[in-house]
């Protein structure tokens, strides 16, 4: 049967507080085969780690990431999420400090583009990575297909990531297809072992998210699906 990869969901989100560094060394030193990180470009055109629109949930200030120079973001300290109180002090870390620890424990990295940024800032981020030396241990995933074109213009080989919430399409196959290499990223509720046959007789590889029970993975691996995004340990038994 073929090995699943584990993907970190935000790192390890149930130790640490979700897309912080401690949250993504937890998992390298887990041994995750890689980890997922949500990124927004603010206004000054810095890529940092974040996943909510606003930073209202996660620190101690408010406001949307797109209007906040990147010397704003680091004025605010992380102040929710698991185990806060083992990790005073935190804050938003660039995308290029995540990147430097995949590196540093052999991790890849699904960095998924959210909202609100430029053509300009699309190919920054390409540059970010290539800078970083990650460039073959890099997957960009995204739920806006607009977003994985400009990408594939921008760098031909780097495999993206189609995302959706919903049932499998032959539209999203043929919008995977159309991008390739590429991959269909689907929630786990929306996704039976079928969908995952169909994708991989098309050619296609498939992720799951997120799922956090082996109960739930089970189907998933017995129809061998490609990744696996998770908040907890589903490699270690």
């Amino acid at each position: 049967m073929k090995e699943v990869r584990y993907v970190a969901h935000r790192g390890f989100s149930m130790k640490a507080p979700e897309n912080t560094i401690p949250a993504f060394e937890l998992a390298g030193d887990s041994g995750f085969w890689g980890i997922e990180c949500d990124t927004y470009c603010t206004v000054d055109g810095a890529w940092i780690v974040h996943h909510d629109r606003t930073v209202d949930r996660m620190t101690n200030g408010s406001g949307k990431v797109k209007d906040l120079t990147y010397a704003q973001t680091q004025e605010l300290t992380i102040v929710s999420g698991h185990n806060i109180s083992d990790y005073p002090g935190l804050r938003m870390p660039l995308l290029e400090e995540t990147l430097a620890v995949c590196k540093r424990f052999g991790m890849f990295a699904f960095v998924e583009i959210e909202e609100y940024h430029r053509d300009a800032d699309l190919q920054a981020l390409v540059e970010i990575v290539e800078r970083s030396g990650m460039i073959e241990r890099c997957r960009f995933i995204c739920f806006n297909a607009e977003d994985l074109r400009k990408v594939r213009k921008l760098h031909k080989s780097i495999p993206l990531g189609f995302l959706t919430s919903e049932c499998p399409t032959e539209s999203d196959l043929d919008i995977v297809q159309s991008l390739a290499p590429a991959f269909l990223d689907y929630y786990h509720e929306k996704t039976t072992a079928e969908d995952i046959r169909r994708c991989h007789k098309a050619g296609i590889e498939v992720s799951v998210w997120t799922v956090n029970t082996h109960e739930l993975a089970q189907p998933f691996i017995l129809a061998e699906v490609d990744y696996i995004t998770t908040d907890t340990v589903l490699h270690q038994k």
